[in-house]
């Protein structure tokens, strides 16, 4: 993944510190360890405490504020990349919502430990702080979502459905369960359904079916290729069934929508002719 550190550190602050409004030229998570602050970024007003942390964004501007009589103490680690925005969906973290709370207390000082630890003149330094890294942000990740901690976050609702579609329509010729495009999407299956139909005015299924069975058309116009093998690229592996669900949808089987596509095709071409 391209995700690279950049450095760490740990900040006592003093009554009412505050850094900004400005911009960090690389991502940050902070982890609030103690006391209160307040954290602005898009607009937005996030009051935070102790057990919380917040996101800050490679070039949006933001502005942190300790409290004036229980400021806080917080540690960070910065890095960057292109897929940084992807991880930090998989947290459900966005610049409209970047905070989050987590558990136990501390759980970020042992990472502290490790970072600190790597010998800057040695040849593996690098390499250790990337593998720190990496465990880091994947127990965070995992440690957000099993416990459940992660503040809800209010999306559009076609940015679920947007997302979902892309997910089909990269995984329809392959063994495509519903609950595993919600999981994928981070909703539940029923809302997933709830969506599809408010939007699109189809069940989820219905779309994957829909999309199997057009792009089923569009090889059939292949004479080369047999029914089976048409089948099985768009995600059947039984023949049969196959045939059912495409005249179910098309209103042709499978064979006598490839003839009509032949006979249309060479009533076009003679009266080029």
């Amino acid at each position: 993944m391209d995700i690279r550190y950049g450095y760490h550190g740990k900040q006592i602050c003093e009554p009412s510190y505050s850094w900004g409004p400005g911009i960090k030229g690389q991502y940050k998570i902070m982890f609030i360890h103690a006391g209160k602050g307040v954290y602005q970024i898009d607009g937005k007003t996030f009051h935070l405490q102790q057990g919380e942390g917040f996101i800050v964004y490679d070039n949006i501007l933001c502005y942190m504020e300790a409290d004036q009589t229980d400021p806080w103490i917080y540690s960070w680690i910065a890095f960057s990349g292109n897929e940084v925005i992807s991880l930090l969906e998989r947290a459900h973290i966005s610049p409209h919502h970047p905070v989050f709370r987590y558990a136990p207390l501390f759980w970020f000082d042992s990472y502290l430990d490790e970072f600190t630890a790597c010998n800057e003149n040695h040849s593996t330094c690098e390499l250790r702080r990337q593998s720190i890294l990496f465990r880091l942000l994947a127990d965070w990740i995992e440690m957000l979502v099993a416990t459940s901690q992660i503040l809800p976050e209010v999306k559009p609702k076609d940015t679920y459905i947007r997302k979902a579609i892309e997910f089909i329509r990269m995984n329809y010729n392959q063994r495509v369960a519903i609950s595993e495009v919600a999981h994928m999407v981070g909703i539940d299956r029923v809302y997933l359904s709830i969506l599809f139909k408010e939007i699109l005015n189809v069940s989820p299924q219905q779309y994957l079916l829909n999309l199997r069975m057009d792009k089923a058309g569009d090889l059939l116009g292949n004479s080369q290729l047999s029914i089976a093998e048409v089948s099985y690229s768009v995600g059947y592996n039984d023949p049969l069934l196959f045939s059912k669900m495409f005249k179910k949808v098309k209103g042709l089987s499978p064979s006598h929508f490839r003839a009509k596509l032949i006979r249309d095709s060479s009533i076009v071409l003679s009266r080029l002719d």
